[in-house]
């Protein structure tokens, strides 16, 4: 099953792979108060792996693509 994806910014077109979701935290000493009190930040992503025509594979962030044809149809052919 093909999946064909467009990229919003440049319009080119790739082969859909799969997704992935990345989330991280990080923690460091606040300037006044050290370890009692740290800075932290955590924050969470998803990505999409993709393929061009040369089978170099590719991340995107998700919202960054639109989904072209599914198996040779437009996503409208599929859904009534």
């Amino acid at each position: 099953m093909a999946v064909i994806v467009k990229h919003r910014e440049t319009s080119q077109e790739y082969i859909w792979l799969g997704t992935g979701f990345g989330a991280y935290k990080s923690s460091r000493p606040s300037r006044f108060l050290g370890e009692l009190f740290p800075h932290e930040e955590e924050g969470e992503f998803r990505v999409v792996a993709v393929c061009d025509r040369f089978g170099q594979i590719l991340w995107f962030y998700s919202a960054q693509l639109v989904v072209v044809e599914v198996d040779g149809e437009t996503p409208s052919e599929l859904v009534d």
